[in-house]
């Protein structure tokens, strides 16, 4: 199959260019077409990669930086970065960058184009779909994935050799994040995306980022270097760049019989506990020895390996991790971990008080820039409800999200509206699937004049190929392309099912627990089920998701798949989740209690759900032995007129930093458990940092990063402290409160 792609890029070139020797836009052309997913073949025509091909090409002349060919090629020629859907940000911008940076070195220039970034678009949380760089630009704000995509492009439009880094999942708290690096002076340097600080290997996230277990990139294609690689696909290699920012060890797992023997081609998953759920963040196969060894961080990883009908759970806390296939798939068992991860260690800065102070000034002079310049979707939205001021228009808009609404073009609504028929029917005349970019393609595909399921399916059978080896990263098609091409993945070919279901007039999901297409008609034999009931006799209520999680486990494949479960609200407690309806199959419920060092307290249930049967399992949320202790001292008189006696929270925020808006964003989210608890809450603005000043040094904590949030009382003894980036704030307050 990948020998087809390469004839295909091969063939398309020629049939464009003629034959003769080939042009250097011909052969980085040719590049491009050699690993290029699927989507991005059926999204785009050759002249599109021709032309941006050009334009790079010509930005390598202008400038003049000195750039390895191996560099430009992975870093500087791609134009994906992420998931991101594609667009013309290359072309339009390249020429305006240029002449931004033009005699500038390539570090100062690096420097400078995030500061155009942070002029472009700044933080806000967001949904999972990735926006392309003009459309983070057009809405002023992104994610940290759309961020750093929009900065690696402004990178690489100047030239610069550029490439997301991500912690796929962090150790200590919940959630990811993701960065730049740029490759100057002969290498590889970091900086926040959109967050311009004075020097490069500065930003808000060192602390965090010295507590990782794992760093990645995905490169654009068949990359060697000396990075650890944890896999290779067709389109990308994706590495591992954890040395280069903290102490990290080689942890090799043997997998081993229950007679102590090694396991040859066992399935070993490297995983991260993060969000109730054990996240793989590497897979191998293991050698004729037993082994799979990664390069981590010095903390806690979870393996799961399995071989045909055996599987093991284990620590990896160390370089040398034996584990044994103890266990049968379909076996009821019961395990408990307790999960460390790495120390804080900050990395230095270097930067002087002077250039932090200039920099904090500049940022100001951009958010003003920023804040001035027409942002959002209005004029979209406005023209459509002037033209169509009726109940359906507002249904179908509502139907959106707010990300969608901020970017949506006016003729995917337009081709939505004139679909519908009556009143708007979300499951029937929303355009919008999965995360898949929005293209007009209601008119298209009821064309074709299909009225039911069964007419549909064979119709996609007869008409649409399935091709699972072209697209590793899973990237998202728009129905149209799907038609266009004939060809899409597993994912693609169940979002074109239900577009194509919903065009016909018929109402269609993808299923909210496997998230894939039911492909209901009369061939295909029913999924046998079971029930799944759990139960739990504490005072709160754990979440899915934040708390605990249900992992269906595959004994053909050896491998394991989260179940999404309660999508369609940000809060599930587990008695609105059961009794559940399961697939019959080898299912994992894990839970976890996240310390306030960021340890985690986890507790593992394994069991089968059978067809036509009840299973019961208990959802256990293990509880920190020592109680609540006392963490350090700070002045209390200071705060006793507002307090009174007793305790109270104390929080020290920052502005616009992105740990001091997922801290704001978290205690307002808590606004009815601190109004249940019902002591005072300060949110100080601690212009002098004497506040932050005394938390940090009452704790001996060696940094002044804000935000802090304590939990104090009035006898001056700190409870509770959180310093910097932690998603798992609101988490750890609910714990802790009804304790005091």
């Amino acid at each position: 199959m990948r020998k087809f792609f390469f004839l295909l890029a091969a063939f398309a070139v020629l049939v464009s260019c003629g034959s003769g020797p080939k042009s250097e836009t011909e052969q980085y052309v040719d590049f491009l077409y050699a690993y290029m997913p699927w989507p991005d073949l059926a999204a785009k025509p050759m002249t599109y990669w021709q032309a941006n091909v050009d334009k790079t090409l010509e930005v390598r002349d202008r400038m003049g930086w000195d750039i390895p060919e191996r560099e430009f090629r992975h870093f500087v020629l791609p134009l994906r970065v992420n998931n991101e859907p594609l667009d013309d940000f290359r072309t339009l911008y390249a020429d305006t960058l240029c002449s931004r940076v033009e005699g500038m070195s390539i570090g100062e220039a690096a420097l400078e184009i995030n500061h155009w970034c942070h002029e472009m678009a700044t933080y806000q949380p967001s949904d999972g779909r990735t926006s392309s760089p003009l459309q983070t630009i057009q809405r002023g704000v992104g994610r940290c994935g759309e961020e750093s995509v929009l900065a690696v492009a402004a990178l690489r439009a100047a030239g610069i050799p550029a490439r997301q880094v991500y912690t796929p999942r962090w150790a200590h708290t919940d959630d990811n994040h993701a960065w730049v690096e740029v490759f100057v002076d002969g290498k590889w340097q970091f900086m926040g995306a959109c967050e311009p600080e004075p020097r490069l290997n500065m930003a808000w996230f060192t602390g965090p980022v010295s507590r990782a277990l794992i760093l990645h990139t995905k490169v654009f294609g068949d990359y060697h270097g000396d990075e650890d690689v944890i896999q290779r696909t067709p389109c990308y290699t994706e590495i591992n760049v954890i040395r280069g920012y903290v102490p990290a060890r080689r942890s090799v797992v043997t997998v081993v019989d229950e007679k102590g023997q090694p396991v040859k081609d066992a399935r070993v998953e490297f995983k991260i506990y993060n969000y109730g759920e054990y996240y793989t963040v590497a897979a191998y196969q293991t050698d004729r020895e037993g082994q799979a060894a990664l390069d981590m961080g010095c903390g806690d990883m979870v393996a799961f390996a399995s071989k045909e009908e055996r599987f093991g759970l284990a620590l990896i806390d160390g370089e040398a991790v034996t584990l044994v296939l103890d266990h049968e798939i379909g076996e009821r068992c019961a395990m408990d971990l307790d999960i460390v991860p790495p120390a804080e260690n900050p990395l230095p800065s270097g930067a002087t008080p002077e250039e932090i102070a200039r920099n904090a000034e500049r940022l100001k002079e951009e958010d003003a820039l920023r804040e001035a310049r027409p942002k959002g979707n209005a004029a979209v939205i406005d023209a459509f409800l002037a033209a169509h001021d009726d109940d359906n228009a507002r249904a179908l808009l509502s139907s959106l999200s707010a990300k969608d609404r901020g970017d949506v073009t006016l003729d995917v609504l337009e081709d939505a509206y004139t679909h519908i028929d009556g009143t708007f029917n979300p499951l029937r005349d929303c355009p919008r699937v999965d995360l898949e970019p929005l293209k007009p393609y209601f008119a298209e595909l009821s064309a074709l004049g299909l009225k039911s399921r069964p007419e549909i399916v064979k119709w996609i059978v007869a008409n649409i190929r399935l091709e699972n080896e072209r697209n590793p990263q899973g990237l998202r098609m728009a129905p149209i392309d799907v038609l266009h091409s004939g060809k899409a993945d597993r994912r693609n070919h169940d979002i074109f099912y239900v577009a194509l279901c919903r065009a016909s007039g018929l109402e269609e999901q993808l299923d909210p627990l496997s998230g894939y297409a039911s492909m209901d008609h009369e061939e295909q034999p029913a999924v046998a089920k079971g029930m799944l009931k759990v139960a739990y006799d504490g005072p709160d209520a754990p979440e899915y998701y934040y708390q605990f999680t249900l992992t269906k486990i595959f004994p053909e494949t050896g491998t394991t798949s989260l179940c999404t479960v309660g999508e369609d609200s940000d809060h599930n407690p587990w008695n609105t989740i059961f009794p559940l309806e399961l697939e019959e199959g080898f299912y994992m419920l894990t839970s976890g209690t996240r310390l306030a060092d960021g340890s985690v307290l986890s507790h593992n249930e394994f069991f089968m759900v059978n067809a036509g049967e009840t299973t019961e399992v208990p959802l256990v949320m293990r509880k920190a032995e020592d109680g609540i202790s006392v963490l350090g001292t700070m002045d209390a008189d200071r705060f006793l007129p507002q307090t009174g006696r007793g305790y109270y929270l104390l929080a020290v925020l920052g502005d616009r930093d992105e740990p001091s808006v997922h801290a704001r964003r978290q205690l307002e989210n808590l606004a009815p458990v601190l109004k249940e608890w019902g002591r005072p809450v300060l949110i100080e603005k601690d212009a002098d940092g004497s506040i932050l000043e005394m938390l940090c040094a009452g704790v001996k904590s060696d940094s002044r990063q804000k935000p802090v949030v304590t939990i104090c009382d009035s006898f001056g003894r700190i409870v509770y402290f959180s310093q910097g980036y932690n998603t798992s704030l609101a988490d750890d307050l609910k714990r802790i409160l009804p304790q005091l």
